[in-house]
C-alpha cells in the first residue's frame, strides 16, 4: 500500500509518527498504538484489503483523513485510515479501549458554560444536515435528522466521509481484541453499525463491516503498557516504542458483515 498522512504521501510509516498530535500517544492503550503497529504487518492488511475486494499493492492508505462538514461550522472528521483504490473508498475506524462516543441527540444539545445556546444547537443541526447530505447519495430512503438522535455521532461522520472520498463507499470498524489486560471485549459497535445502516435503508451498495483483529502483546508492549496516561513523557515513550521492535502479533482477523 502507498501510505499518506491525510492527503500527503509518506516515504515510510515511521514518518507519520511526528505528524500525529502528541495526545494520540499519551496512553499506550489507545487504538492508534495497535493500529500503527498493524500497518507494519503486510499480512494483516493484505488480508483486510483482500476481504474488502481492494488491491493491496495499488491501494492508498490515508491516515487521519480529513473531511470538513459540508454545512455549518465544525471540526473536520478525522478517519483513522481511509483506504482508496480507484472509485473505492473504505473508511476504517480503529477501536480498542475507547468508550462509546456521544449519540447525535446528545451532541446536538451539548451545553457550553452550563448553558444550551440556541445558536450552538442550530449550528450542530446544520453540521448534521451536511453529513446527511453526503449519506443521502447512497441511502435507500429519505433521511431525516430527527431520526438519527440515537445514532453514534462519530459513526455518522465517518460514514459520510467515505461517501465524500469515493463513489463506492464502505464503512469498517476495526476492533482490536482482547483488552490490554487480556479480558474479553464487551462492545456495542456491531449494534451501532446495524442501527445506522438501518437508518440509511440498509443500502447494499454501501456495506458496513465489523472487523476483529486479535492483538497479542509482545514484551515490547508490556514494557509500556502501564505508563501513566495523559503524560507527555508517556507520549515520547510510546512513540519511541513504535519505532522499535513489533509491539504486537496479529494472529487472527475475522470479518463480520453488517
Amino acid at each position: 500500500m502507498k501510505l499518506f498522512f491525510d492527503k500527503n504521501e509518506l516515504a515510510q510509516l515511521n514518518g507519520a509518527l511526528a505528524l500525529y498530535k502528541s495526545s494520540e500517544f499519551e496512553s499506550p492503550t489507545r487504538s492508534t498504538v495497535p493500529l500503527i503497529s498493524s500497518l507494519n504487518d503486510s499480512k494483516v492488511w493484505s488480508t483486510i484489503t483482500g476481504q474488502l475486494a481492494v488491491e493491496y499493492c495499488s491501494a492508498e492508505a490515508h491516515l487521519e483523513y480529513k473531511v470538513k462538514p459540508p454545512l455549518g461550522h465544525g471540526t473536520a472528521s478525522h478517519t483513522d485510515v481511509m483506504l482508496i483504490d480507484g472509485s473505492r473508498a473504505i473508511a476504517i475506524e480503529a477501536k480498542w479501549t475507547e468508550p462509546r462516543y456521544s449519540e447525535v441527540g446528545e451532541w446536538v444539545n451539548q451545553v457550553r458554560d452550563g448553558v444550551n445556546h440556541d445558536s450552538d444547537a442550530q449550528n450542530r443541526r446544520d453540521v448534521m444536515k451536511g453529513w446527511l447530505s453526503l449519506l443521502q447519495l447512497y441511502a435507500n430512503k429519505k433521511l431525516c435528522l430527527d431520526e438519527f438522535s440515537s445514532a453514534v455521532y462519530q459513526m455518522v461522520h465517518r460514514a459520510a466521509s467515505a461517501c465524500h472520498a469515493g463513489r463506492l463507499p464502505t464503512l469498517v470498524y476495526l476492533q482490536f481484541c482482547p483488552l490490554p489486560d487480556g479480558c474479553a471485549l464487551e462492545s456495542r459497535v456491531m449494534d451501532d453499525l446495524r442501527y445506522l445502516h438501518s437508518l440509511l435503508g440498509t443500502p447494499a451498495g454501501f456495506p458496513f463491516w465489523l472487523v476483529n483483529v486479535e492483538a497479542k502483546p509482545n514484551p515490547a508492549f508490556e514494557r509500556i503498557r502501564k505508563l501513566p496516561k495523559g503524560s507527555p513523557k508517556t507520549a515520547d515513550a510510546v512513540r519511541a516504542a513504535l519505532f522499535g521492535e513489533p509491539l504486537f502479533e496479529f494472529p487472527n482477523v475475522t470479518f463480520h458483515p453488517v
